[in-house]
C-alpha cells in the first residue's frame, strides 16, 4: 500500500537493488515515510531469506516493496 507524503513522493520507494551474479537480490535500500530500511538476502538451510534493519513501522511499510523485488527477480529467469 503506497502512501503520499507531503512532498509529493510515493512511499515506500526502492532506492537501490544489488544483484548477485545469478541475478538474485543481494541487498537493497527502501525508503519509507518512517525512515530507511536496509535489506539483505542470505541462504539459510538452502532457502533464500531476507533480513532487514530499521524501525518496526518502517519495516512493516517496506514489506510490499521487498516482495515486489523478489517477484521481479523471479520473472527474470
Amino acid at each position: 500500500m503506497s502512501q503520499k507524503s507531503p512532498w509529493g513522493k510515493d512511499y515506500p520507494r526502492i532506492r537501490t537493488i544489488h544483484l548477485n551474479k545469478w541475478e538474485r537480490p543481494l541487498r537493497t535500500t527502501v525508503w519509507t515515510k518512517y525512515g530507511m530500511v536496509k535489506v539483505v538476502w542470505k541462504d539459510v538451510a538452502g532457502e533464500r531469506c531476507w533480513f532487514s534493519s530499521g524501525t518496526g513501522d518502517a519495516k512493516r511499510e517496506a514489506v510490499p516493496a521487498i516482495e515486489h523485488i523478489e517477484q521481479m527477480c523471479q520473472t527474470m529467469h
